[in-house]
C-alpha cells in the first residue's frame, strides 16, 4: 500500500520484483506478465543476494507511465492531483485541462505522488518562490524589470498560442539586445515559480493569457518592492 500511495503502477512493481532474483539475459529489463510467464526458468534464478534499488524502480515506473494512453494517464493524474493539491484549488478539476498538460509532463513523470510538487503551478492561484531566482545568473533588478515590463506589454495584445509566443519573445530578446535565455529565465520563473519546468511557450499556452500576465505583473511588483 505504501508503494501504491506513492504512485507506483502494479505492472511496474510486478516487473521489478520479478527481476530481483531472476533474469532472462544481461540486457532485457521490461517484461509484460505474459512474457515473464513465457520466459521464466528455474535455471536463471540468481544465487546472489538481490539488491532493491529504489532508483531503478522509479525509472521502471516512469517507463510504464510513458506507455500509458492519454486517457489512462489523465485518469491517474486526476486522482493524485485531486488528492494532493491544496484545498484552495477549485474542484472538480478539469479533465480537459489536464489532458492539455499531458504532452508537456509525460516524459517527466516517474511516480504520481511527485506530480503535485512538480506541477502545482498549473493550478494554484499564487506562486511562492525566491525573488532572486528572477535575476538568473547575470540579471540585475533593473534589467529584469525592463524585460518583464516589455514582455507584459508585448503579450497584452497577442494570441496565446505556442508559435506566437515564441516569435514574440524571441523577437523581443533581439529588440532588447539580450540573449534569449536572459529574457526567458525571468519569464519562466514568473509564470511557473521554478527553474525546472516543461517547455516555456507550450506551458504558457496551457496556463492561458490571463494567468500568465497576472503572474508576470505580480513578479514585477515583487521586484519593485
Amino acid at each position: 500500500t505504501e508503494f501504491q500511495e506513492q504512485g507506483y503502477l502494479p505492472e511496474a512493481m510486478m516487473n521489478f520484483m520479478a527481476l530481483l532474483g531472476w533474469s532472462l539475459d544481461d540486457k532485457t529489463e521490461i517484461f509484460t506478465k505474459e512474457e515473464l510467464v513465457q520466459h521464466f526458468t528455474i535455471e536463471r534464478i540468481s544465487k546472489t543476494a538481490a539488491v532493491f534499488s529504489h532508483d531503478k524502480l522509479k525509472w521502471m515506473n516512469g517507463i510504464y507511465i510513458r506507455e500509458m494512453s492519454d486517457n489512462e494517464l489523465v485518469g491517474q493524474l486526476l486522482f493524485y492531483f485531486d488528492r494532493d493539491l491544496p484545498s484552495t484549488v477549485a474542484r472538480p478539476l478539469s479533465r480537459e485541462y489536464i489532458l492539455k498538460m499531458v504532452p508537456l509532463i509525460r516524459e517527466r513523470l516517474t511516480t504520481f505522488s511527485e506530480i503535485t510538487e512538480q506541477f502545482d503551478f498549473f493550478f494554484v492561484d499564487e506562486l511562492v518562490y525566491d525573488t532572486n531566482l528572477l535575476l538568473g545568473k547575470k540579471g540585475t533588478k533593473g534589467s529584469v524589470l525592463v524585460y518583464l515590463c516589455a514582455v507584459a506589454t508585448n503579450l497584452e495584445e497577442k494570441t496565446f498560442d505556442t508559435l506566437t509566443l515564441e516569435e514574440t519573445l524571441r523577437g523581443l530578446a533581439t529588440e532588447l539586445g539580450v540573449k534569449a535565455g536572459e529574457l526567458f529565465t525571468p519569464v519562466r520563473i514568473a509564470v511557473c515559480g521554478r527553474t525546472a519546468a516543461p517547455p516555456l511557450f507550450e506551458t504558457m499556452e496551457v496556463l492561458g493569457k490571463e494567468r500568465c500576465l497576472k503572474r508576470i505583473n505580480e513578479a514585477i511588483e515583487k521586484l519593485e518592492k
